[in-house]
This record gives C-alpha cells, sequence and structure tokens, in this order.
C-alpha cells in the first residue's frame, strides 16, 4: 500500500509540474495553453525518444529548463513553417510593373481619363484588326496577349512550339502592315 501512495504521489507531482510548465510556455511564447501543452508534449517525447539511460536525480527538477525550452523551440518552428506556407514566393521577372513599382515603394501612375480612353481606342482597333488574321493565328495572338508563354499556348491547341512561334511571327507580321496599327504607330 505504502508504493501505491508513493506512486500516486509522484502522479500529482508530475501533473502539477506539467502543468506549471506549460503556463510557463504559454507566458513565453503568448501561444494559447493548448499549444503550449502540444509543444511540451512533443518536446517531452523527444527528449525520451533520445534517451539511452535514466538521468540520475529527480527527472522533474533537473529536466526543466531544457524541456521548456525544447518545447518553446517547437512552438517557434511550427510559427516558421505556418509563415512559410503562407508565403507565396514570385520571381521578380514574372511581376507586373505596378508590383514592381509597389515593392520600390512608389505607387503605380494613374492614368488620366484621356490615356484610358485612348488606351480603350487603340485596344478596340488592335483586337479589330486580331480578328482578320487567320483563326490560328488570332488565337495565338490572343492567348499570348492574356499572357500565355509559347509552351503553354503549344500544348493548349495540341501543336509544336514552333508551330506556335511561327503563326506568332507571321500575326506580328500582318498586324504591322495593316494601315489602322501604322497609324496608332505614327
Amino acid at each position: 500500500m505504502e508504493n501505491f501512495d508513493l506512486v500516486q504521489k509522484l502522479k500529482l507531482e508530475l501533473i502539477r509540474a506539467y502543468e506549471q510548465y506549460v503556463e510557463t510556455i504559454a507566458g513565453l511564447t503568448d501561444a494559447s495553453e493548448d499549444d503550449a501543452r502540444e509543444a511540451l508534449h512533443l518536446a517531452t517525447c523527444q527528449m525520451l525518444v533520445g534517451l539511452t539511460k535514466r538521468p540520475p536525480g529527480n527527472p522533474i527538477v533537473a529536466w526543466r529548463p531544457y524541456i521548456i525550452q525544447a518545447a518553446i523551440h517547437q512552438l517557434i518552428e511550427a510559427e516558421r513553417r505556418l509563415d512559410r506556407l503562407k508565403t507565396k514566393i514570385v520571381p521578380f521577372s514574372q511581376l507586373d510593373n505596378a508590383e514592381r513599382l509597389e515593392l520600390h515603394g512608389k505607387a503605380a501612375p494613374q492614368p488620366t481619363p484621356a490615356e484610358q480612353l485612348e488606351q480603350r481606342e487603340t485596344a478596340t482597333v488592335l483586337w479589330t484588326e486580331v480578328a482578320i488574321l487567320s483563326p490560328r493565328e488570332g488565337d495565338v495572338l490572343r492567348r499570348w496577349a492574356h499572357g500565355s508563354s509559347f509552351a503553354e499556348i503549344a500544348v493548349a491547341l495540341g501543336i509544336k512550339s514552333s508551330t506556335v512561334r511561327k503563326l506568332w511571327s507571321r500575326g506580328i507580321r500582318h498586324l504591322r502592315n495593316r494601315p489602322q496599327i501604322q497609324r496608332l504607330a505614327a
């Protein structure tokens, strides 16, 4: 019976110490108690798995700083992994001009109403001229204008990339020779 009381007393001491660890970790990291409890559990399990022999003394007292430090590292690493998942990395070359200016701390210039009207009229003339091209050339130019690469266009149309390049260059050449386009360029 004496052993049973000793085991119960040790259990209560462990539970009390465990909850104190949780409160300490939560207070040091501004994490919730549930997150702190999970980190403490993982840190404790990792320490126990790595043991080759039982250390001397009371593990509750002797291991306290190591377990708390390991649990805090668990929380910090989990936060870093979460931040990496949230962050989408895009190469600078794939950003449009407005995004590039924003990265440099400059606001993208807003076109005036007259410039907007001119852009709409230019787009209308261009798309009207593209409609005159052969269906394949027009399709390639439309897809290219919407940001698709030659390889993506080739896959979408089921043709070779070299054919896409030829259709694109032929379409551009035809557009350059159109009088409406030449007037826009002047």
